[in-house]
């Protein structure tokens, strides 16, 4: 496969929720993620033409090239379109996982799945989250106000070198509070991919932001 193929599968595995980088060849899955979130990977990548096996430390497809329309559906896959394989039982043996995470990546909505992951790696711990299915805002909530500050100016910093779809504003709940999107026009349509094009731009800006910070990130705590 060549390099841009290689690309464009990355970004649309991360869009779907599962952060793959690529290291010799093989996509390589951030090691927040667990055994079962792995499983789940391949079980995914199972349901395409696609010819496969299990790396050093990832995945390695041996496929020349992307059949069409796979990339589209890899990123909106859900839940019921992906099939038990016993394919997705082996694990690379190199490869650093976090057995504590239970997070399951293919039960979160596709269009919010990305953004779940790097506020869960950050350590800003989700607890429930929706894309809005393209009838309203999408939502992700948390119940730890402690939160909302360090989110809010992750979202200023966002908005100043990003444009997105929607606006991303912070709400105060009953119990916690929710980070969701508002639109700019009342007659406006809600567009999950629209809304999964700013959750990937978001997840990008915070994995990096606080990255260059060096803040402490809690796995699985």
């Amino acid at each position: 496969m060549n390099k841009r193929n290689l690309l464009e599968l990355r970004d649309s595995l991360r869009r779907r929720g599962f952060w793959v980088d690529i290291v010799e060849a093989e996509f390589v899955l951030d090691s927040w993620y667990s055994r079962s979130n792995f499983n789940e990977l391949v079980r995914l990548l199972n349901q395409f033409p696609l010819s496969l096996e299990i790396g050093e430390k990832g995945i390695r497809i041996n496929s020349d090239s992307l059949p069409s329309g796979l990339l589209k559906q890899i990123e909106t896959a859900s839940r019921e379109d992906v099939k038990y394989s016993i394919k997705g039982n082996l694990i690379p043996s190199s490869w650093n996982y976090n057995e504590r995470n239970d997070l399951a990546i293919l039960e979160l909505d596709y269009g919010i799945a990305a953004l779940v992951f790097a506020l869960n790696k950050v350590g800003f711990q989700t607890s429930m989250s929706c894309d809005g299915h393209g009838r309203k805002e999408a939502n992700m909530w948390f119940n730890h106000l402690e939160y909302m500050k360090e989110i809010s100016n992750l979202l200023f910093s966002a908005s100043k070198e990003n444009s997105f779809a929607y606006d991303w504003e912070i709400r105060k709940e009953n119990v916690g509070f929710a980070l969701a999107t508002r639109k700019r026009l009342a007659n406006e349509a809600w567009d999950v991919s629209k809304i999964q094009d700013d959750v990937f731009s978001l997840s990008n800006l915070i994995l990096k932001e606080i990255s260059l910070n060096n803040r402490k990130i809690e796995i699985g705590s």
